[in-house]
């Protein structure tokens, strides 16, 4: 692998090389802006993403092959429809061009103002960088999986910031590319690589090993999930089912649909399929009730914690096995696989464990299931520090709206969606920093934790 990084930097790389890939990448940020508008318009809706080719959905004309050149087109077009001149939403060319800009900006930061990822950081605070700059040339792979990442946010955001859903399918794809990029391509010296220690591997392992049981558990009927009986309605959906109702009692000698438009738009929350075919019943949910629900997700994580504490005892004060377990965490790309199991899981686990800690303080169903997979997606690309820091970051880019909303009253609820990918954005380029200026304490803290368990 040196041998090859070698190589390819003594290539010399013409001017032309810093106007071209500039351009290519604002192209490429471009196209798949134009790709995310399929996936926001269609999956929660069911729809396939292949099938039928783009088309007008108000008059169901095949648009041309120039007409979907990104924004250009809509500006060629004027903004309607080539057949029935229907306009066409202004909000798919903006897409399109600040995922081309976000492309072209990430492309930037990384590889000309060298800002973005790092090798790591050491107990003193120090920023860890590799022996070389970063390069487009050698370090695309992680360039390339960030920008995964930053695409399957900006969807997400988009899709729960209007029906407050997050369908699973967008953070389950980035963290499957996750773990192929992590496993293929990452070394110790890579930056943003997530090579892990035998220590951390051996707890991926173990609370990985008690997610598949749970799930088992779960999938058998045998550990119910929270909420059977459906969750409590959300404001958006209270508002949606009185609409309704006011609908029914002004035309009660007509035949109601089942649900409203918009109830069933909203119904399922928390990354679940829209197209499943839900009734809307109002069931009214004491605090108590919801505090009690959310045993059942306590019970969920009790393998993955009790399994993930148990590996690292036996990889730590076990000799035999720590012996075997050194050897085969010492394998390149089992040890970067884990580093990324374990950073998906860290990011789960801090969101739900909030969603948990919330909704018995205050009584109320806190946060909802899809951020915990979004944070899944996070933590998979990003590692199990980002994943965190970008979880305490996300209030900060919602207070804004959070206190206008308090001032004027009219909601108190708001999708973290959003505000959990801003977060992850702004870790994307500024991890360093920040875990420079927190690494002095965390290793503090780490060497009690450490003296305490030693005692054991």
């Amino acid at each position: 692998m040196d041998i090859t990084i070698s190589a390819i930097q003594l290539i010399p790389l013409s001017p032309a090389f810093y106007v071209v890939v500039p351009i290519f990448v604002l192209a490429l940020g471009a196209c798949v802006g134009s790709f995310l508008n399929v996936v926001v318009w269609r999956l929660p809706r069911g729809e396939s993403l292949i099938t039928p080719p783009s088309h007008c959905p108000k008059c169901n004309n095949l648009l041309k092959w120039y007409d979907n050149v990104p924004v250009i087109g809509w500006l060629m077009l004027g903004g309607k429809c080539r057949f029935c001149k229907q306009k066409i939403s202004a909000r798919y060319p903006i897409i399109e061009a600040i995922t081309s800009l976000l492309f072209l900006g990430y492309y930037l930061m990384f590889f000309v103002a060298q800002m973005g990822p790092i090798v790591g950081v050491d107990a003193q605070g120090h920023i860890l960088t590799g022996a070389r700059p970063l390069s487009i040339v050698t370090d695309w792979p992680i360039y390339f999986l960030d920008m995964v990442l930053l695409s399957g946010l900006l969807a997400a955001s988009l899709v729960d910031a209007e029906q407050y859903i997050i369908p699973l399918e967008i953070p389950w794809f980035v963290a499957v590319v996750a773990l192929i990029v992590h496993a293929v391509f990452d070394e110790p010296s890579t930056p943003g690589g997530l090579v892990a220690q035998p220590l951390p591997a051996a707890l991926a392992v173990g609370a990985g090993i008690g997610v598949i049981i749970s799930f088992l558990l779960w999938l058998t009927g045998i550990l119910r999930g929270s909420f059977a009986e459906g969750a409590p309605l959300m404001e958006i959906e209270r508002a949606a089912l009185e609409k309704q109702r006011e609908q029914q009692q002004t035309q009660p000698d007509q035949e109601q649909p089942k649900r409203s438009k918009a109830a069933r738009e909203a119904l399922e929350r928390e990354g679940t399929q829209a197209e499943r075919e839900v009734v809307v019943e109002e069931k009214e949910w004491t605090p108590a009730q919801i505090r009690a629900e959310m045993r059942w997700e306590m019970l969920f994580l009790l393998p993955a914690l009790v399994l993930g504490i148990g590996a690292v005892l036996l990889a730590w004060k076990v000799p035999s096995f720590s012996r075997i377990w050194d050897q085969a965490a010492s394998i390149r790309w089992v040890s970067a696989l884990l580093g990324s199991v374990l950073g998906g899981l860290v990011g789960g686990f801090v969101v739900w464990l909030a969603r948990i800690l919330g909704t018995v303080g205050f009584g109320r169903e806190a946060m909802g299931l899809g951020d915990v997979h979004l944070m899944v997606a996070v933590g998979a690309v990003l590692g199990a520090g980002p994943a965190i820091v970008a979880f305490f970051l996300a209030p900060f880019f919602g207070i804004v709206l959070a206190i206008y909303m308090m001032v004027t009253g009219t909601r108190r609820e708001m999708p973290l969606g959003p505000y959990l990918s801003l977060g992850s954005a702004t870790v994307m380029l500024f991890y360093g920093p920040i875990a420079a200026y927190l690494a002095p304490g965390l290793a503090g803290a780490s060497q009690m934790i450490h003296g305490l368990v030693g005692m054991m």
